[in-house]
């Protein structure tokens, strides 16, 4: 399985042949929809019967006094205290951080709120934000997210300071870690334990063979600072496996999992993002469940090669709206065959604003696969389906993304400035979409 790769090397796209920009799709958004509202809702809700089973299911995976998120919400006089804050994250989408539009598809493990749970949340604070009886409470609701069981938690050797901003540029450093299993296993789940959230903006994780240990051991010695730079990506490493990249992490669904060889070492690149002078060092700990024996998934990379190539991506200074687009028949990688399709990766940066991936019939019909209306970089990652999306050999993919370089949309104050695909203070467009093939 390769939920997650990062694309900054040519050779990382190039087996994503067989298409050509051409024209964009004519069919709309599904986000696009006129915006009906949120539902009525009973004024009677009370935290022990309505608010507390949501909170303890859709916001304590982050929200608890372990976990990473600045604020803990376990108890009512937490989420009381805050629920001006709370109030704003909700009525505009920005919390949960679940990307994906609900009129797609449906999700596995799906932690984003439905508009009647929003509608709930935001009348009860309106209303007051009543507490309720203790003795009175409401069905407890099971949580989701996060992995189910951890039979292995390994962390960076050492901690790692990243550099203060320099107005631009941001670091990906990578860290080798040790991998004590000396059987094959399968990772079937896992979940990363930032050492300090407010400098990790994201992460990939990856299982390298013992071809590529040595190598990479030699460019961690020459670093004299913990780990290396490795800009470059995973695509420097031919034997890396992607096992993930979410700070979220959990369960991978329907039993998928992927190989780790005996020998194998665990690569962890981390895209470090400081606003501090003095930004606090990370030491960086992951959880992983392992599993004997898994459904083996691969991955579809969907992109267009030429876009990593001079011009291939420019997007103007100054421009609100800038589209790219690209459709292809992936008979390389699914050996012209039916596959299922079991969940898809976006990747972009700061400068995104929204991504679609579709399935194309031959009909002219259109399967929605992801829609992100509203991107956001510090969120990226992966969205299950619920039930597996069976694609046909004659099926083609499309992916579009949109940019928005205008001056309201830059960091820090900075003047627009022209920039194409690259790492750091440009910007990508790429999808990965996990697939496993169907029995004869």
């Amino acid at each position: 399985m390769r939920p997650l790769l990062a694309l900054t090397t040519s050779a990382a796209l190039a087996a994503a042949l067989g298409g050509c920009k051409g024209e964009p799709l004519d069919a709309p958004w599904c986000g696009d929809a006129p915006d009906t509202g949120l539902p009525p809702t009973s004024e009677s809700a009370t935290w022990w019967v309505d608010i507390q089973p949501l909170v303890e299911q859709k916001c304590l995976r982050c929200h608890d006094e372990d976990a990473h998120a600045p604020l803990t919400f376990e108890t009512y006089d937490q989420v009381a205290a805050a629920q001006a804050l709370v109030r704003d994250a909700v009525l505009d989408r920005r919390m949960p951080p679940w990307l994906a539009a609900e009129c797609c598809t449906d999700w596995f493990a799906d932690f984003g709120l439905t508009d009647a749970e929003r509608a709930t949340l935001i009348g009860w604070i309106d209303a007051g934000a009543p507490e309720g009886d203790p003795a009175v409470t409401g069905d407890a609701l099971p949580p989701i997210g996060g992995v189910s069981r951890v039979d292995l938690s390994i962390m960076m050797p050492e901690p790692y300071t990243p550099d203060p901003p320099d107005g631009t540029i941001d670091e990906n450093r990578c860290f080798l870690l040790d991998w004590p299993v000396e059987e094959e296993v399968r990772v079937t789940g896992m979940a990363p334990r930032p050492g300090a959230r407010e400098v990790v903006h994201h992460l990939i994780v990856a299982s390298v063979g013992a071809a590529d240990v040595a190598a990479i051991e030699r460019r961690d010695a020459d670093d004299e600072d913990a780990g290396f730079d490795c800009s470059g990506g995973l695509g420097e490493f031919p034997t890396a496996t992607p096992l993930g990249g979410s700070l979220l992490g959990g369960d991978y669904p329907r039993g998928i999992g992927s190989v780790v060889p005996p020998g194998s070492r665990i690569l962890l690149q981390i895209h470090y993002s400081t606003s501090s002078d003095d930004p606090p060092a990370d030491q960086t700990s992951l959880d992983f469940r392992l599993d004997t024996t898994a459904v083996d998934a691969s991955a579809i990379v969907i992109g267009n090669a030429a876009w990593l190539v001079g011009e291939g991506m420019r997007v103007p200074a100054g421009e609100a709206d800038v589209g790219f687009w690209y459709q292809f028949q992936p008979l390389l990688f699914t050996g012209g065959k039916p596959v299922d399709l079991q969940g898809v990766t976006p990747h972009m940066h700061r400068y995104a604003s929204r991504m679609r991936v579709l399935a194309l019939k031959p009909d002219g019909s259109t399967t929605c696969l992801l829609e992100i209306p509203e991107w956001e970089f510090g969120w990226e990652q992966p969205y299950w389906f619920a039930e597996p999306i069976r694609f046909e050999p004659e099926d083609k993919l499309y992916l579009e993304c949109r940019f928005d370089n205008s001056a309201s949309n830059q960091p820090d104050g900075q003047e627009p400035r022209e920039f194409a695909w690259g790492d750091n203070d440009q910007d990508m467009c790429a999808a990965f979409l996990s697939f496993t093939h169907v029995d004869p």
